[in-house]
């Protein structure tokens, strides 16, 4: 009889075993796709295709259906929904005061405009459910909201990994090229967490100011947020001439590495350095993988563009965060652009604090080796 009971917790343990592993999950994708008004556009080249607006983030959906079809090879039950959410306030509240529907969600991806996601956020916090930004810095979002995902790192993630890298070697002050006069989103950041920091910094709008702020011998930022081809030449060729480049970390924009009319020369000369919300080693086999495997299923290329590649990170980091319980420290993925990295605020929701500092190494763009 007591082999009898024994068998047979065995068997109810096993069957509660497997019950857990196919626990389903169902998310709510609220990508703008544009589908009332879709167009028949004069496309000549690949790239063509991002300009068309109501292909834009056809993307990041076949990036998504990528990691979904990961999922689904594995076994692991997905309910997926997705709706056309722009910027049709009405439309998106008929679908959040879907009771029925809300009651069966687990986790919403969108929407992707800044004002419809601040609609939709509330109603997720009233039902409780996750939700993920996946493009915007606004950090309102969060504030009071702790079901609120915030996928792009705010700009003052910036100049505090600037402040935490110069404090290492002692390269103060940080010399910001800008004018002050001028408003600057991303510099009044800057300076703004320099100030509250009590970090050494300096602004200056003249080149050979920043030059005779540098030493040979001693580590030195120089960050500078003009981004026209007359800046860039003025501060690149005032600084190689200079001869005093040798500790030198060059922080620009990240369109400079666009820009057709910079010299590529001073890219290695000036220690070159720039921040980017996403990074993609295209050398490396996953991504190769992956790049074949969507132009075998898709007929076009991924690119960060067409956000095809965040979506499929996107979507793996928060499958895993559904099958973990929802516990935002347990997930463990390999991203392949954008690796995600969360910090909670103290009244509030998630912020990812993942910030891609890169450089050109060998004409080569690659992660800093800071």
């Amino acid at each position: 009889m007591k082999k009898l009971l024994f068998v047979a917790m065995v068997v109810m343990m096993g069957l509660s075993s497997a019950f857990a592993e196919v626990e389903s999950f169902t998310i709510l994708y609220l990508i703008p796709f544009e589908s009332g008004s879709y167009e028949t556009p004069n496309i000549k080249e690949c790239e063509d295709v991002e300009a068309v607006r109501s292909y834009q983030l056809m993307g990041f959906w076949n990036g998504a259906q990528m990691a979904l079809d990961e999922y689904d090879a594995q076994g692991v039950p997905l309910n997926v929904i997705v709706r056309d959410i722009t910027n049709d306030e009405s439309k998106l509240r008929r679908l959040m005061e879907d009771q029925g529907l809300m009651g069966e969600v687990d986790l919403i991806v969108g929407p992707f405009f800044g004002k419809l996601f601040a609609i939709a956020a509330q109603y997720a916090k009233q039902y409780g459910i996750p939700i993920v930004n996946p493009f915007s810095r606004r950090r309102d979002f969060i504030e009071s909201n702790e079901y609120v995902y915030k996928l792009i790192p705010s700009l003052e993630a910036r100049p505090a990994m600037l402040a935490f890298l110069a404090q290492q070697t002692n390269a103060f002050p940080i010399i910001i090229y800008g004018d002050s006069t001028l408003s600057d989103k991303e510099m009044n950041a800057y300076c703004a967490y320099f100030r509250k920091n009590s970090i050494p910094y300096m602004i200056t709008p003249n080149a050979s100011t920043v030059v005779d702020r540098l030493q040979k011998t001693k580590p030195r930022f120089v960050v500078t947020f003009y981004d026209n081809p007359a800046q860039n030449l003025i501060i690149s060729r005032t600084l190689v001439m200079s001869d005093k480049t040798d500790n030198l970390t060059f922080v620009v924009p990240e369109t400079w590495l666009e820009s057709k009319t910079y010299d590529i020369e001073y890219y290695s000369k000036l220690n070159l350095h720039f921040f980017s919300d996403y990074y993609i080693d295209f050398e490396g086999e996953k991504v190769k993988t992956f790049v074949y495997d969507y132009i075998q299923r898709f007929g076009t290329p991924p690119s960060l563009k067409n956000f095809a590649f965040q979506g499929y990170d996107i979507t793996r980091f928060f499958v895993e965060f559904l099958r973990h319980g929802k516990d935002i420290d347990l997930v463990k993925t390999e991203a392949i652009a954008c690796p995600l990295s969360f910090d909670k605020s103290p009244d509030g929701g998630f912020e990812n604090v993942n910030v891609q500092f890169l450089e050109v190494k060998d004409n080569e763009i690659v992660p800093s080796q800071y």
